[in-house]
Parts: structure tokens; C-alpha cells; sequence
């Protein structure tokens, strides 16, 4: 899920935006819960008077008098959440928990602190654990469906959501986030029904316009989509977002000069100029107008903000040129303490890589692992070199390395299970797959990797079935899951519903030659030599084509043939 949608996470939601009164009773209170209520009074003066600083001060004495209070615990931790004081912050609601577990408010604040650090995982056990105390809780659980969503776990997103309108079925704001969902799976048929509901709720709900718009564009359907941004102009002509958005569309479509004007105008109506002249520079980029691009990003280097990161994309279009000097020119200047410097060093010792500078390529790879021996890229870059050059076990040896100091990493823990999959080593793959489903158990790649992986070995089919038939609820419209499940059929002796799901797939993917291989293998199994032969020989001019197996059974096969005919 993206940074909008998590933007009310990070505040912790509602509840510690802001302070409430009631914390304790000044009736009927022995003397020093008098002293208590009395700061407890000023605390809330101070409040109301935006002195934050005294407010603290009054807090923290009242809680002298009254140590066992978990509600003034909650919201001074609130307060320091506010002032952005995380450390006193995580030290008071912690206290607010231990005196009381069960202090929904505070369970609130702990999980914003959580988003804020970017301790996803924590965050949604504090949210899980306020649905536990409060299962009609609202808040909590669209909280809880787009931190899942952030995690990659779409199928508790959904069905979290789905939760909540049983609850609360005319709610807009959940169909939305529903329609949300299923876009960033890129099940675009659900996102479409989804985001059309809410805006037949609500036909001037700018967001669900902008999203559908999204869903039309990865279905190609640019006409209608430019007609939503036109929709969204009528309703609010001064949105520059709209806008670039057309002046984008504009140039998928060729019409540079109507991208222009979009773009122009865009500029004119956005108050933070240099930030959308270096949007724009992106999109540029992103349509591989280099050119433009760099125009765009030339004009951002004024600006101390932008100009170590101009730097760097104007270095990816010199790339997109095949200007290959004048690129690794701007990497070398991107400042140290830029955001981007280690990508731009990483893009350097790719250009060395590939210009066979080889020795000049690891030499900075040690030092940028050196620099920062947790980025993760490093590691992963560095193992492609060498997988480049088949040295199997040394890139393992770096993954592994990279492994010590992120035990946590998807993309090493998946990548060691493809090298050794390479290696022919399916014990270690398979367990380095599993390691990625411990990290991200609905990760459908990782779901479908070993599904196949299981297929290949003819091991433990039933679940290699179950796993791949998971991974397609998440991307029913990936031809390599669709080839996984039609090869499970196959070594389970299922030729007929092989064959089906390999035809689908091979429609999906027709450049394949796997895909090609295995519905060869299965029309040959289903008594169907001609047709085999005939996906064989075309298997041999694909993509991924296994070259040496492919003729192998042509050969076979044609014998066959000959001596039939005999």
C-alpha cells in the first residue's frame, strides 16, 4: 500500500491525535490523587493554550502522585507521539500496557509508533491484538487491511476488509480501500467493480476516479482513462495531478505536443513547482524520452533538494541514450550524503561490469558493502555479477554473507533458492523458498516456486497443488503459475487437465519455450505425436528454449515417427 494510505498509520489513527480529558476523578480522592488531578488540570490548560512543553511538565508531575494511571501513561505517550518524541513516547505507553493490557488507546499509539519506525510486523500484532479486545472495532481493522496490503499479505487485506462491510455494508471508504487492494494484486477486473461501486456511492469521489483511471491504463484502454482525468478536471479544474496525468497518457499515445501543454498547465496550477518538473522528468523517463527527461531534470539542479537526485536520473537517461560515459560521469558526482548515492554507485559498477571493467566493478561493490553493509542491493548486485558469469558458489557465498546481516530478507533468501535451484541442488532451494513463505507466508512467487519445485521433484504433489492454486487466487492471469499447475497435473497422470492448463498458458506466454516444452511433453503423453513434434520444433525458436533437451526429443520423436510409418 502506498504512503497516502498509510498516512493516518503513522499518527496511530485517531486516537492519538489528540489528547482526551477524563484521565482521572478529582471527587472523593485521597490527597495525592488531589495532587494528581490538580496537574492533570493544568496538563489540559497547557493543552488548550498549545503550550505542549508545559503540558508535559504538568503531566509528568501528576503521574509522581499517581504512578498507577495507564490513562494519563497513554496520553502523555500520545503527547510525546504528537511532539514527535518517539523514544519517551514507546517508554510511556509501554508503562500504559504493563499497568493496564488492555487499554485499547494505548494499543493505538503503540502500533502508530511501530509505522512510524517502519516495524510493520509489530504494528499489526497491536492492531490484531485491539480486534481481539474489540472485534467490532472499525479503525483497527482498515488499519490492520492496509498494513497487510503493505506486507504483501493480500489475502488477509481482503478478507480484513471484507470483515469490516459485513459490519458496516454501505461504507464507502472500505469498497475503496477494497478497490485499492485488489489494484496494487493487479486483479484489475475486482478493482474495477470495486472502485465503480464507490463511485456510484459517490460519483464525485475524486480518489476512486484516479485509481479507476489507473485500472484502465494497465488494461490499455487510454481513451477512457484520459476521459476520467477530463472527468476529474470538470470537477476540479485546478488539479495538477489530472493533468500530468494526461499529458503522461499524451505521450503513450504520441501526441508530444498535447503532453506539453498538459504538462504546462500542470506547472502552472502546482505550488510546489520544482517537485512536479521533476515528476515530469520521471514520466519522460519512464516513456524512455530521454531527451526530455534530462531537459526536465536539468532544470531541478537549482535546487539544493533536488539536485543530487536529478543527478542521479539524468544519469539512468544518459543510460536509456546509450551515452554509457557521460552516465557513469553523473553517478561519480552524485554527493555521498544523497539518498541515492549507493543506487548510483550500484548503476557505476554495472556500467564497469558490463564494459568488462570487471576487477573495477568488485573493487567498488567492497567498498560500497564497506560503506553500508546492510543495504541489500549490494549484496543482490554482486551475486548477479557472478551469476552472470555461472560462479554459482560464490555468489551464494555472498548471499549468504548479506543472509547474516539481513535474516529477514525476502529477496536474498528467494535468490539463494533460484542459484541453487541452478545448481541442481533442490534440497537447499527448497529450503530457502520455505524461509521466504516463513517471511511472507501468501507471497504467491514464492507460493508458486516451490509448488514447482515440488512438481519437478514428483514430491509431495497434493501440496504443490495447493501452493500453486494460492499463488494463482493472487495472479490469475500469470501464465508461469498456470504452466506450474498444468505441470502438477501432469506428474500426477491428470494428461487431460494438463494439457488444458498448459494451452492457457501458452496462450498467456505463446514466447515461452518451457511453457512450449511441457504442453509438448503432455500432448505426447495424451497419444498426440504429431501435435507434440510440432510444439517442440516451435518450442526450439522461443525464448528459455532448453536447446540441447528440445532436440533430444525431437530426434526421438521423429524416429518414432519413422518407424511407425515403416
Amino acid at each position: 500500500m502506498g504512503p497516502a494510505l498509510l498516512d493516518a498509520l503513522g499518527r496511530g489513527g485517531c486516537h492519538s491525535l489528540g489528547i482526551r480529558t477524563g484521565g482521572i476523578s478529582g471527587e472523593g480522592v485521597e490527597p495525592s490523587r488531589s495532587e494528581a488531578y490538580y496537574h492533570y488540570l493544568l496538563a489540559q490548560r497547557y493543552l488548550l493554550a498549545e503550550d505542549a512543553g508545559g503540558a508535559v511538565k504538568e503531566y509528568e508531575e501528576a503521574l509522581k502522585y499517581d504512578p498507577d494511571s495507564a490513562q494519563m501513561e497513554t496520553e502523555l505517550a500520545a503527547l510525546y507521539q504528537r511532539l514527535g518524541e518517539v523514544k519517551k513516547a514507546l517508554e510511556h505507553v509501554n508503562k500504559a500496557l504493563r499497568l493496564d493490557p488492555k487499554q485499547q488507546e494505548a494499543h493505538f499509539i503503540l502500533a502508530g509508533l511501530h509505522v512510524g519506525l517502519n516495524q510493520l510486523r509489530e504494528a499489526t500484532a497491536e492492531y490484531e491484538r485491539i480486534l481481539v479486545l474489540d472485534p467490532e472495532n472499525k479503525e483497527a481493522r482498515l488499519f490492520l487491511a492496509t498494513l497487510y496490503a503493505q506486507q504483501r499479505r493480500y489475502f488477509k487485506a481482503v478478507r480484513s476488509i471484507q470483515e469490516l462491510l459485513r459490519q458496516e455494508p454501505r461504507l464507502l471508504v472500505g469498497y475503496y480501500y477494497l478497490g485499492r487492494i485488489y489494484l496494487e494484486m493487479d486483479q484489475l477486473a475486482e478493482a474495477k467493480k470495486e472502485l465503480l461501486r464507490v463511485l456510484t456511492m459517490d460519483p464525485n469521489f475524486v480518489p476512486a476516479m484516479f485509481d479507476l483511471a489507473t485500472v484502465l491504463e494497465r488494461e490499455k484502454h487510454y481513451s477512457r482513462a484520459m476521459n476520467l482525468y477530463r472527468r476529474i478536471l470538470k470537477r476540479q479544474p485546478k488539479n495538477a495531478r489530472a493533468y500530468t496525468s494526461i499529458g503522461r497518457l499524451a505521450l503513450i499515445l504520441g501526441r508530444r505536443v498535447e503532453a506539453h501543454r498538459a504538462f504546462q498547465k500542470a506547472k502552472e496550477l502546482d505550488k510546489n513547482e520544482v517537485a512536479l518538473i521533476f515528476n515530469i522528468g520521471l514520466i519522460y523517463l519512464e516513456q524512455k524520452e530521454a531527451d526530455a527527461a534530462i531537459r526536465e531534470f536539468r532544470q531541478v539542479m537549482e535546487h539544493p533538494r533536488y539536485r543530487e537526485r536529478a543527478r542521479y536520473y539524468v544519469g539512468l537517461a544518459l543510460e536509456e541514450k546509450g551515452d554509457l560515459r557521460a552516465a557513469a560521469r553523473e553517478y561519480q558526482l552524485v554527493d555521498r550524503n544523497c539518498e541515492n548515492f549507493i543506487s548510483a554507485r550500484l548503476r557505476l559498477a554495472y556500467l564497469y561490469f558490463q564494459q568488462g571493467e570487471k576487477d573495477q566493478a568488485f573493487r567498488l561493490l567492497a567498498e560500497l558493502k564497506k560503506a553500508a553493509p546492510n543495504r541489500e542491493d549490494i549484496y543482490l548486485t554482486w551475486a548477479y555479477f557472478y551469476e552472470d558469469e555461472r560462479r554459482w558458489d560464490r555468489a551464494i557465498a555472498v548471499l549468504l554473507e548479506g543472509l547474516e546481516k539481513l535474516p529477514r530478507s525476502e529477496e536474498i533468501n528467494f535468490r539463494l533458492a533460484v542459484i541453487y535451484e541452478k545448481k541442481k541442488d533442490i534440497e537447499n532451494s527448497i529450503k530457502y523458498i520455505k524461509a521466504v513463505l516463513e517471511l511472507d507466508p501468501d507471497n504467491p512467487d514464492a507460493q508458486n516456486f516451490l509448488g514447482y519445485s515440488y512438481a519437478e521433484a514428483g514430491i509431495h504433489l497434493d501440496e504443490a497443488e495447493r501452493l500453486i492454486r494460492a499463488a494463482l487466487r493472487a495472479k490469475p492471469d500469470s501464465g508461469f503459475i498456470v504452466d506450474s499447475l498444468g505441470w502438477v497435473f501432469f506428474k500426477k497422470g491428470q494428461i487431460d487437465r494438463a494439457v488444458e492448463e498448459l494451452e492457457r498458458a501458452a496462450k498467456i506466454m505463446p514466447h515461452d519455450g518451457t511453457v512450449a516444452e511441457h504442453l509438448g511433453d503432455a500432448y505426447l503423453k495424451q497419444k498426440r505425436p504429431a501435435e507434440a513434434l510440432r510444439t517442440y520444433r516451435r518450442a526450439l525458436t522461443l525464448e528459455n528454449a532448453n536447446i540441447k533437451e528440445l532436440r533430444k526429443k525431437i530426434k526421438e520423436l521423429e524416429s518414432a515417427t519413422k518407424g511407425e510409418n515403416h
